[in-house]
């Protein structure tokens, strides 16, 4: 910032370069994000080396999204009063539904709400209802403190002799009644009991466990691929008028679902039902946003990095994680470059405005892949066998095994 105030003040004699200040409107405009922000702004990359640099990505900091912000914490808010809402984001991929959704999190926990959460699969119509049932799974673990005594005895008036087939359906009842025994075998829900008896149970259950001191936000992501089985008893609880209090929050990409989709039946059958439903769609960040996630990821000033904004605007579409994939694919090819003299971020315009890519989010992650060695290929193949997510117990199992005895740090490498 010195230098180019120097340059400023000796304006007219060429020796200025193109980061010169123009005005003093635009110092004020600096040294106002030097207050705001100075860890960002105000430092020379002293804690980190300089030979291997990193983007400082901001991961937990929502941009361009204050409108759908405030949308899904005034619902949720509504919530809390007592009724139950449903919230359906619909975009691309990458494009921060998870992220939307991830920023009402810290209101949910302030008014004693709980959070649970399950994302579909490809494979996720094999068993269509073991998504939601292990997502109303978690709600017992977090039941604490005086709650649990509460919650237990409402669970033994409601339920009586249902109470086993409770546990069956939800083991982790046992943690608030730990005088039930768990059943010896663990028999497949779908062998056990229909698919209404399901949802009689699960109505049940959020009917003692939700409150509007304590709303549940069931946050199911993906839902494109979501059975309409699934879907059928999200409605029944939206739809109870008997005291379940619980937020929905549904996501699904927009650009896969037909008009068809049993997404958009529930949607009708929600409003039918009198049950309060709001659906918003996320597109790219627009270009001042989009300055400002690279601004912060470069810890440069926007004015600096615009023109270099505007051209991965152009590239990406204002895709946020498109976006973030490509200028890795930048400075991991060395066009986006950390300067120790200069001590900042340097690029060629030239260059990286002739990169010749795609649109595709997709056809770009998988050209990274294709950069992976055959073992970190070969490793997460196997790891995809066990759905979008793996339990630590998984990879610690495989870890012990000669063949995939380095999957963690195979792991560590793929993600970097």
């Amino acid at each position: 910032m010195t230098q180019n105030l120097l340059e400023y003040a000796l304006r007219g004699d060429g020796r200025q370069s193109d980061d010169a200040y123009e005005s003093l409107g635009v110092v004020c405009q600096d040294l106002h994000l030097l207050l705001l922000d100075p860890d960002r702004f105000l430092f020379d990359n002293l804690n980190q080396n300089t030979d291997n640099m990193q983007l400082l990505y901001r991961k937990d900091k929502l941009y361009g999204r204050d409108k759908e912000e405030t949308l899904i914490t005034d619902a949720f808010c509504r919530v809390s009063r007592g009724k139950s809402e449903a919230f359906f984001i619909g975009g691309f991929s990458g494009s921060g539904k998870s992220m939307l959704v991830n920023s009402l999190r810290g209101t949910v926990k302030a008014l004693g709400g709980y959070t649970i959460k399950h994302k579909f699969d490809a494979m996720s119509k094999e068993q269509p209802l073991s998504g939601v049932i292990s997502a109303f799974n978690q709600v017992c673990l977090m039941i604490k403190g005086r709650d649990r005594p509460a919650i237990a005895k409402k669970l033994r008036e409601v339920f009586g002799v249902d109470l086993s087939l409770l546990l069956r359906l939800l083991p982790n009842v046992s943690v608030l009644l730990p005088e039930l025994v768990s059943p010896a075998t663990n028999v497949e829900v779908g062998e056990a009991m229909n698919a209404r008896s399901v949802c009689f149970l699960l109505l049940r259950f959020v009917r003692v466990v939700s409150s509007p001191r304590h709303p549940v936000m069931l946050f199911l992501d993906d839902i494109q691929w979501a059975d309409s089985t699934a879907l059928d008893v999200i409605h029944t609880i939206l739809s109870d008028t008997m005291g379940s209090c619980m937020f929905f929050v549904g996501t699904y990409r927009d650009n896969e679902v037909q008009i068809d989709h049993d997404i958009f039946d529930l949607m009708e059958r929600l409003e039918i039902s009198n049950v309060q439903t709001t659906t918003v769609y996320l597109t790219g960040l627009d270009q001042a946003d989009l300055n400002t996630m690279i601004s912060d990821a470069l810890c440069l000033y926007p004015r600096i990095c615009k023109s270099y904004s505007d051209i991965l605007f152009q590239k990406t579409k204002g895709n946020p994680f498109f976006m973030l994939e490509f200028m890795q694919s930048l400075k991991s090819r060395d066009l986006l470059q950390y300067n120790s003299h200069q001590k900042r971020w340097v690029w060629n315009e030239d260059i990286i405005r002739a990169e010749d890519i795609t649109d595709n989010v997709l056809h770009l992650l998988s050209s990274k892949m294709n950069g992976l060695s055959d073992d970190v290929q070969t490793l997460l193949k196997v790891m995809a066998c066990f759905g979008s997510n793996t339990n630590e117990s998984v990879i610690g199992y495989l870890s012990e095994s000669a063949e995939y005895a380095g999957v963690r740090n195979g792991l560590e490498g793929a993600l970097i």
